[in-house]
C-alpha cells in the first residue's frame, strides 16, 4: 500500500512538471499587494496555452477575466487583488479535459522607499552607456547561448565589456563629479544578432541582459546609488522593441504591431505630430513607421500591449525603486 502511494505520487509529479513546461513566459514575473490599482493582467505564453481554463484559490484574489487571442499560445488573465490580500504564493491551476497542472505565483509585501521619488531642475544627470563605461566583471563579456557574441574594444559595433558591476565600483566617481542621479541607456536583455551593445532593441522586457549583469545586481546597483544620495533614472522605450523579441517571434495578434505590406522605415520627423499641417501620410509615416528593420514598431492602440506596457513600468518602479524614467520613444 505504501509502495502503491510512492509511485503514484511520482507519476503525479511527473505529469506535473510535463504540463508546466507549457508555459514559456508569465509577465508579470510576480506582482505585489497593497497596490492602489486592484487589478492586475497576466500574459501567458506557451504552447496552446488557450486550450486551458485558469482558477485561482487563494484568499483576496479572484479571477475577474479570461480573454484569448488570436494566437492560441497566449492567455491573458485578469485578476482583482483586494486591498487586505496578505502576501505569498498562490497556484495558479490550468485544467484541460484530462490534463491538469499548477504555476505558482508570487505576490510580494511592498518595500518602503527611503527617498522621494522624482527629478527637478536642480538635479545633475550623469548620462553612461553601460556596455562602454566600465567593465567590472570580465566572466561575462561573451555569452554563448546568446545571439552577439562579439567582443572587440577595437570595434565600433561590438560589445566593449562594460556592466553593472563597473558602474557600481565608479558610483563614488560619479558623486564626486558633484551629480545627483545617474541614467544609464536600456540594460535589458538585447538578444539581437548584431549591435547589441547599445541596448535600444529589448528581446524581454523583464530580464536585464546578462552581459550586463542580473536583476538582483540592477537592485544593489540602485541601493547603492540611494545610499550615496544618487538618484537612479531608467531608460525605457516604448516605440519598439527588437526583432528577436519572444513575442514578436510569436505575435500574440496581428495588430501587436504596426504591420505594412512591405519594410517602412518611420521618416523621423516628430514635428509632424505637433504640426496642425501636416500631411495624414507624414504623420502616419512617423507613428507607425518602423525605427529600423530589427525593430519592430509596438503599436500601443492594442489594449493588451498597452496595459503590458504600463504593468512593466510599474513593476521595475516597485522592483528597482526608480525615480524616475527617461522614455526614449513612444
Amino acid at each position: 500500500m505504501k509502495l502503491k502511494f510512492i509511485i503514484t505520487g511520482i507519476v503525479f509529479f511527473i505529469y506535473h512538471i510535463s504540463f508546466s513546461q507549457n508555459i514559456r513566459h508569465l509577465d508579470p514575473p510576480n506582482w505585489w499587494v497593497g497596490m492602489k490599482d486592484s487589478s492586475l493582467q497576466l500574459l501567458i505564453h506557451g504552447e496552446k496555452i488557450s486550450e486551458y481554463h485558469v482558477t485561482i484559490n487563494y484568499p483576496g484574489v479572484s479571477v475577474y477575466q479570461i480573454s484569448k487571442v488570436e494566437n492560441p499560445n497566449y492567455l491573458f488573465v485578469d485578476l482583482i487583488i483586494k486591498d487586505d490580500t496578505k502576501p505569498g504564493m498562490m497556484n495558479l491551476e490550468f485544467s484541460a479535459d484530462k490534463k491538469y497542472f499548477v504555476q505558482s505565483y508570487e505576490l510580494k509585501q511592498r518595500e518602503k522607499r527611503k527617498m522621494d521619488y522624482g527629478l527637478d531642475q536642480s538635479d545633475f544627470i550623469y548620462l553612461l552607456m553601460p556596455d562602454r563605461f566600465s567593465n567590472g566583471d570580465t566572466t561575462n563579456d561573451v555569452n554563448y547561448s546568446m545571439r552577439d557574441t562579439l567582443h572587440n574594444r577595437k570595434v565600433l559595433t561590438d560589445r566593449h565589456g562594460g556592466d553593472l558591476k563597473g558602474i557600481i565600483n565608479h558610483l563614488d566617481y560619479i558623486k564626486n563629479l558633484g551629480a545627483t542621479a545617474v541614467w544609464c541607456t536600456p540594460l535589458l536583455e538585447n538578444d539581437q544578432p548584431s549591435w547589441s551593445y547599445h541596448g535600444y532593441a529589448a528581446t524581454d522586457n523583464y530580464k536585464i541582459d546578462a552581459r550586463i549583469g542580473t536583476n538582483e545586481l540592477y537592485k544593489q546597483y540602485a541601493e547603492k546609488s540611494h545610499a550615496l544620495g544618487l538618484k537612479v533614472v531608467m531608460d525605457i522605450v516604448h516605440n519598439h522593441v527588437g526583432l528577436e523579441h519572444w513575442f514578436i517571434r510569436d505575435l500574440p495578434m496581428h495588430d501587436w504591431i504596426n504591420q505594412w505590406d512591405e519594410f517602412t522605415r518611420t521618416n523621423y520627423r516628430t514635428f509632424t505630430l505637433m504640426d496642425n499641417y501636416a500631411s495624414e501620410f507624414d504623420k502616419e509615416r512617423m507613428s507607425n513607421g518602423w525605427f529600423d528593420k530589427h525593430m519592430p514598431d509596438l503599436n500601443q492602440r492594442n489594449k493588451f500591449l498597452a496595459k503590458y506596457i504600463i504593468q512593466n513600468n510599474i513593476w521595475w518602479i516597485e522592483f528597482l525603486h526608480v525615480d524616475g524614467f527617461r522614455l526614449d520613444t513612444y
